[in-house]
């Protein structure tokens, strides 16, 4: 059979048109696909900040007109929805969401009272930002490092509202082993810019309450052991400061008997001075220990917080200069 010419370049032209049509249904789905989970994030994101604000509104009224129950159940009602909306927007599965009671419900950025000590700064509104600063969350190194070994575990998320003192609001994750052990981070995002503004930061922080540990630390070779390590949270010290560490909480615990005296003497007795004194002695003590076993103090600040202290309580301990000897 005899074809002509423009026979042939009409099949021909139709054939492109059909690979081009096939082409554009395989690729053009895809970035469809992208565009609808881009619309839909955003309209979800809305949605969200709709749903929470609406919940603090009635959690005002309510608190307001002093209606306990009512005010209770939207307190219920807003965590069980930051559970869901965390989890959504963080990719892992937050167990339990909370936000202290004495943070609920958000105020108005304009009614926050700033702290007098502080010199003023603007504060905004904050709870239909809270998805926001999640899905911002997710994108922060230390957050997903931290999500990569403790996703399969329980996570709590816990938010306190800091913006009496500096616009931030602060978001705490917290993971729990069966056997109680706990590995804790956090973040913080700016009220009014919506920055996560410790975004590039690292904080780890470990406790056995069974075994009376507890070390925490901003140092990232210092983490990216800890979330490498078998242990489901631990810090590896090097020898000098698992020394340090051993010491300080030993003055932890020395501290902590000085307290428990200080609730049981006559609060109007000279020995009231001499305790607190003690415990201040202490506290100063500890807290410069726990900056030389964090590792995250350049040396002239440790040196500093010693001539304080050797200001007030006169030469430090000798355990503290056999260590600062050792490390030389």
């Amino acid at each position: 059979m005899k074809v002509d010419f423009p026979t042939v370049l009409g099949i021909f032209t139709v054939s492109i048109l059909c690979i081009f049509a096939v082409s554009m249904t395989v690729f053009g789905n895809d970035t469809y696909s992208i565009e609808v989970v881009d619309s839909s994030s955003k309209s979800n994101m809305e949605r969200n900040a709709e749903i929470l604000s609406d919940i603090n509104k009635q959690a005002i009224i309510h608190q307001r007109n002093n209606e306990q129950e009512k005010f209770d159940e939207q307190t219920a009602l807003m965590q069980e929805n930051l559970k869901k909306i965390a989890s959504d927007s963080l990719g892992i599965n937050i167990t339990m969401s909370d936000v202290f009671v004495s943070y609920f419900p958000l105020v108005e950025g304009s009614k926050v009272e700033i702290l007098k000590d502080r010199e003023s700064f603007q504060v905004c509104d904050i709870v239909e930002n809270i998805p926001i600063h999640l899905q911002e969350i997710r994108k922060a190194k230390m957050f997903q490092i931290f999500a990569e070994k403790y996703s399969e575990y329980h996570i709590e998320l816990f938010l306190q509202d800091e913006r009496r003192n500096n616009a931030s609001f602060h978001y705490g994750l917290i993971a729990t082993s069966d056997d109680g052990k706990s590995a804790l981070t956090y973040f913080h995002a700016d009220s009014c810019t919506n920055e996560i503004t410790d975004f590039d930061n690292y904080y780890l922080s470990c406790r056995d309450m069974k075994q009376d540990y507890f070390f925490s630390t901003k140092n990232y070779d210092d983490i990216f052991a800890s979330l490498n390590h078998e242990e489901f949270c631990i810090i590896p010290l090097d020898d000098w400061r698992q020394s340090v560490y051993d010491y300080r909480k030993t003055l932890s615990d020395k501290m902590d008997e000085h307290i428990q005296k200080l609730e049981s003497v006559d609060q109007n007795s000279e020995t009231v001075m001499e305790i607190r004194s003690e415990i201040h002695r202490l506290e100063l003590l500890s807290n410069l220990l726990s900056m030389m076993a964090s590792h995250t103090f350049e040396d002239k600040i440790i040196h500093k917080k010693i001539q304080e202290y050797d200001y007030v309580f006169g030469s430090p301990p000798d355990e503290l200069l056999e260590l600062l000897e050792q490390k030389k």
